[in-house]
């Protein structure tokens, strides 16, 4: 962790099990022997009074029918926004912008990163904007060029419209990395004129109870707890989530009880796990955006291994499901 301002390191923070995964290696590593079904754009869900079925209806005029349908479509789920309407479904905006890309360096620039940490770093700026880098693939070790680096650069921002256009995008990028400290600095200015660089409002969606029509429809994963991305917490409650369905669905399909049942089990969890990881993970991106709450953070204050460790004396004596 360092000051994004002066270069300087802020704090240590070991991450020891710690693994970087390309995602779509990941995922088609996992998708091996399954039917998935690609370009499709949901356009309705019928659950019929007098059935136990759900029928998922598509753009492409296409539909499927079954007994559960599992939404597992993103922070933006139309699965959820069935569920409990458009308003209540909606994301809720915060006070903080982020822009994204992934990205090749010159070697030289690409190597002194890498020097900073094998996987990844982050760097606060007393200003307000966060810097985040980490590797996401190494197709060749002895040649930096071909390395490819996830960037992320948010700020603090109440008010301003979202940056109209790549290039629009493009310039909000550039000035603010010219505020940063070597050699973050010269890593942000250099990515392409290229590039694809995304650019949003954060937004995040506390988990709510939905109903599940008698146990014909869920959510899984960042479509029943869609939050901000400093804590790091979304690919681990979407683990649980998959791990807390599956016990569901077999307690239903070998132990034979009965799907509203095991689905009641697995919501009141998972919405309970997800509006408490969404709610911190909220005030995590903003507090992180603010120096003098920063400085006054638990990690600042009494360090990352003691908190953890706090933590998990914490949680010694709970159970899972």
């Amino acid at each position: 962790m360092f000051n994004a301002q002066t270069g300087e390191l802020l704090m240590e923070m070991p991450t020891p099990n710690a693994l970087r995964l390309n995602r779509s290696r990941f995922r088609a590593l996992i998708a091996e022997g399954l039917d998935i079904q690609y370009s499709k754009r949901l356009s309705s869900i019928a659950c019929p009074d007098d059935s136990s079925s759900v029928t998922a209806r598509f753009e492409d005029g296409t539909a499927v029918t079954g007994n559960l349908l599992i939404g597992a479509d993103g922070a933006n789920s139309r699965v959820r926004e069935y569920l409990l309407g458009p308003s209540k479904a909606g994301l809720k905006t915060l006070p903080v912008f982020g822009c994204g890309a992934v990205e090749s360096l010159p070697a030289e620039i690409s190597r002194k990163i890498r020097d900073i940490n094998d996987l990844y770093f982050v760097a606060y700026h007393p200003e307000g904007p966060c810097a985040f880098m980490a590797i996401h693939d190494v197709p060749h070790a002895t040649k930096p060029e071909t390395w490819k680096w996830m960037y992320s650069l948010t700020w603090p921002d109440k008010d301003s419209p979202t940056p109209a256009g790549p290039e629009a995008i493009r310039q909000n990028w550039l000035s603010r990395s010219e505020k940063l400290a070597e050699p973050y600095r010269s890593a942000y200015l250099a990515i392409a004129p290229t590039a694809k660089i995304w650019c949003d409002r954060l937004a995040q969606w506390p988990t709510e109870r939905w109903d599940n029509r008698n146990g014909r429809v869920t959510l899984v994963g960042d479509a029943a707890h869609p939050m901000t991305y400093h804590r790091g917490q979304g690919l681990n409650n979407g683990i649980l989530d998959a791990a807390y369905i599956c016990r569901a669905l077999n307690r239903h399909c070998q132990d034979g009880k009965p799907i509203t049942e095991a689905l009641a089990v697995y919501e009141k969890e998972v919405q309970e796990r997800g509006r408490a990881a969404v709610i911190e993970s909220g005030r995590n991106s903003v507090m992180v955006h603010d120096w003098e709450q920063l400085k006054q953070s638990p990690v600042f204050n009494i360090g990352l291994e003691a908190l953890q460790k706090a933590s998990e004396e914490t949680r010694g004596g709970e159970t899972g499901m």
